[in-house]
């Protein structure tokens, strides 16, 4: 199609019937080693010439796919600095995009991580022992500042390691004890005072030194005076 002027804009009709006449602007140059075929302009617009270009790719995509896939295995490392040089201009964006996706999938990842540990226990072990002893001042001061914060946590940590002293296989939880006290009114089955003007402490009925279990069906709420006063006996208050 040869150009044809319009209110002294240059431009072509457009080889779809459907589209008609469209400024220069509006088609892709028409080139051979640099130099102009024609009138220089593709006899097709942009959309219509890009519009016949998606029809082609959906009518022949394994094709194209098995094209493209050629094409990145032979440059492969031109893709990877690619990339590299695109995540390192939008840290923000690929950090929050990792971000989500743990959160997304955190029980999946927990559960492969588990099942990774537990195949070669030993080589963890011995990463953390490592790790600790290069950080152990870092560690000890975190733990005091968090156990400060939290203590709650440090009174668990420290019954769940009587526990596994006295070989206790079963424990329980924070939540559970707290859904103990909870049921009683936060009151010690003892005495009868009750928070806050006594601290509760976790008593097992059955004394972990016996044979009791760290369970919550084995622990009573006391505050520290009766817990300190039932000593090693083996007194159910419930």
């Amino acid at each position: 199609m040869a150009i044809v002027y319009q209110n002294g804009v240059a431009g072509k009709i457009c080889i779809n019937p459907e589209c008609g006449w469209k400024p220069l602007s509006e088609f892709h140059p028409n080139r051979l080693l640099g130099i102009p075929v024609g009138d220089g302009y593709k006899s097709r617009c942009r959309e219509c010439a890009n519009a016949q270009s998606r029809a082609e790719y959906a009518a022949n995509l394994e094709k194209y796919r098995e094209t493209q896939r050629k094409y990145v295995e032979t440059n492969k490392e031109h893709y990877r600095e690619l990339k590299r040089a695109h995540q390192k201009a939008h840290s923000e964006k690929y950090a929050e995009t990792d971000r989500k996706w743990k959160e997304d999938h955190r029980e999946e990842i927990n559960t492969k991580a588990k099942e990774r540990r537990q195949k070669d226990l030993e080589h963890y072990r011995e990463i953390g022992r490592n790790s600790y002893e290069r950080h152990a001042e870092e560690r000890r001061k975190y733990s005091l500042e968090y156990y400060k914060l939290h203590p709650e946590k440090s009174v668990a940590a420290s019954n769940r390691r009587r526990a596994l002293k006295y070989a206790s296989k079963v424990t329980h939880t924070e939540q559970e004890w707290q859904k103990l006290k909870a049921r009683y009114n936060s009151t010690c089955l003892c005495c009868g005072k009750k928070e806050p003007e006594i601290k509760l402490t976790r008593d097992h009925v059955i004394p972990l030194t016996q044979g009791g279990s760290d369970s919550i069906d084995n622990v009573q709420p006391l505050c520290a005076r009766c817990n300190s006063k039932k000593n090693n006996k083996h007194i159910d208050y419930r």
